[in-house]
């Protein structure tokens, strides 16, 4: 056996801020003895945080996507341009929708949620062919330019469907970019529940106060159908919609699901403290929502994984600090009972999520 095929192989799935961390960390210490490729549709990284502001027209594209080529040299790692196509935990491979199969000795997954369009088809027939999903975002974002080109040829009536923050903040992007020049119209859907209905009181509040300012409408109503021009909603009517937009469904890549790996009953990996996948330890998951401290954990713990060592236990967020974008230039952030909200917690917001994009990009 060479040496070459005797080196192990980490494999990282996405590029998300974890993996850009790991990415920094192989650049500064080098790969040592493991070949590492990481798996992505694009090399970039896109700032979460940013999207909102950015669909509201407050930021050029360059602003909130950083493009990843130079670390990615410099870390060693290679790198497929694809994306999973399936997983066999089992076999240790990763089947690529390139036609491409990897083995690998670690996984490491850090990608944007995933929408399952087949599922969603199921509760909303007509989705697959005439929505627009808020995920994968590379496609997302092209089709939303081309949605806020038509609105600058006549007035839209425009369908947000989904209850979650995501939602909330898509429809007051939505009402800040699309409304001007010929008053597009901004519904919001949240199903059987209210609008945010997990989240503090306070911050239900401040939403619903500021929706009503940008005159968005909030339906409690469930979508079940849509042809295009209506969204039929379950009550029996009819709702008049140039562009739907579902910003509900996403979760854990239908890939994942589908793989045998343990999922949990909310539909994520169930992970240890390491994060690591409970049934198959070699498989390790970042969580959507996890701190930024998240991503030193994780390049340990692969290290850990592929040439033994400590583990170390990745922090939790226990955060109870909420920032809102409300499209651009408006922000609301909320601790508990306690709110504000307005230009300053805007201008807050701005100066902080540039920062810790340039951190983390920093070499």
């Amino acid at each position: 056996m060479s040496a070459l095929s005797a080196r192990k192989h980490l494999v990282l799935l996405g590029t998300g801020r974890a993996h850009v961390h790991v990415l920094k960390a192989l650049a500064r210490q080098g790969t040592g003895d493991m070949n590492v490729t990481l798996v992505a549709p694009q090399p970039y990284y896109v700032e979460p945080a940013m999207l909102p502001g950015y669909l509201a027209g407050g930021y050029v594209l360059p602003d909130i996507r950083a493009p990843l080529h130079r670390l990615i040299e410099t870390s060693g790692a290679g790198f497929a341009a694809a994306q999973v196509y399936s997983l066999d935990p089992v076999a240790r491979r990763v089947q690529l929708t390139s036609g491409d199969a990897l083995s690998y000795d670690v996984l490491s997954i850090d990608a944007e949620p995933d929408m399952d369009r087949n599922e969603i088809e199921a509760w909303i027939p007509g989705a697959r062919h005439n929505a627009l999903f808020a995920h994968p975002l590379e496609y997302f974002i092209e089709f939303w330019l081309q949605l806020q080109a038509l609105a600058r040829e006549r007035a839209l009536q425009v369908a947000v469907i989904g209850s979650g923050l995501p939602g909330a903040e898509l429809a007051m992007a939505a009402a800040q970019a699309l409304s001007a020049p010929h008053g597009s119209r901004i519904t919001l859907l949240t199903g059987d529940a209210p609008l945010l209905h997990a989240q503090p009181h306070a911050l239900q509040r401040r939403l619903l106060t500021r929706m009503r300012a940008l005159n968005i409408t909030v339906l409690q109503e469930h979508c079940v159908g849509l042809d295009g021009r209506a969204l039929q909603l379950a009550s029996g009517a009819s709702l008049a919609c140039d562009a739907p937009i579902i910003a509900a469904g996403a979760g854990a890549p239908v890939w994942l699901r589908q793989s045998g790996v343990q999922i949990d009953e909310s539909g994520k990996p169930a992970l240890n403290e390491r994060l690591q996948s409970q049934s198959h330890r070699q498989i390790f998951v970042a969580p959507p929502a996890a701190p930024d401290e998240v991503g030193a954990a994780l390049e340990a713990n692969l290290r850990a994984a592929i040439g033994g060592g400590v583990f170390r236990k990745a922090p939790a967020n226990l955060s109870r600090l909420k920032v809102v974008a409300c499209g651009y230039g408006h922000a609301i952030a909320v601790w508990g009972p306690f709110g504000l909200e307005g230009r300053e917690v805007w201008n807050w917001k701005d100066r902080h999520d540039r920062r810790q994009l340039a951190e983390l990009l920093a070499p």
